[in-house]
């Protein structure tokens, strides 16, 4: 039920706006909170101009270094990912991805999260190779930290399955 979840979100944002300022973490969870209903609802510039509001605020309270901040950027990268301009995604995608390196290092979830994410975008401008780099770096760490049965660990050997058969069908 977007329509409620957004009225919900939009008060929240408002009393913390009144209690906490337009500065506060708290405000810019909110902001990301609506631009992720709108990204739902398929209303992308919506949710582009709400998460904008979010990455304001995250970087000016926690600097551009930061998991909040590489969150943000990966929701972006979802949206343009979802109007099919792969360009602007993967360069969002790989922002995010710079940050979470340097906040986790190799072996996290998230970092798993942006390799797949990248997997998909070469996979869609066409360059097999390089997804199937990037979703085997995914495929290794979801297998070191979730099993090889987990659903996510086996949605990555899905998508991997997929660009094989897409190459063998174009060879």
């Amino acid at each position: 039920d977007y329509d409620r979840a957004l009225e919900y979100y939009l008060r929240a944002l408002s009393i913390r706006k009144q209690l906490l300022g337009e500065s506060h973490p708290d405000a810019g969870n909110s902001y990301n909170n609506i631009g992720g209903i709108y990204k739902s609802q398929g209303n992308y510039a919506r949710a582009l101009e709400y998460y904008q509001q979010a990455l304001d605020v995250f970087k000016q309270v926690f600097g551009e270094s930061h998991p909040n901040v590489a969150t943000v950027y990966n929701n972006i990268g979802f949206v343009y990912d979802s109007q099919g301009d792969y360009d602007r995604a993967l360069e969002y995608y790989l922002r995010a991805l710079s940050i979470r390196k340097q906040v986790f290092g190799e072996s996290h979830p998230n970092i798993a999260t942006s390799y797949n994410n990248i997997g998909g975008i070469y996979f869609e401008q066409g360059d097999y190779l390089r997804a199937l780099e990037y979703l085997h770096k995914a495929l290794a760490i979801r297998i070191q930290i979730l099993g090889s049965e987990h659903p996510k660990t086996k949605n990555i050997k899905k998508n991997i399955e997929t660009i094989i058969q897409k190459m063998n069908e174009e060879k």
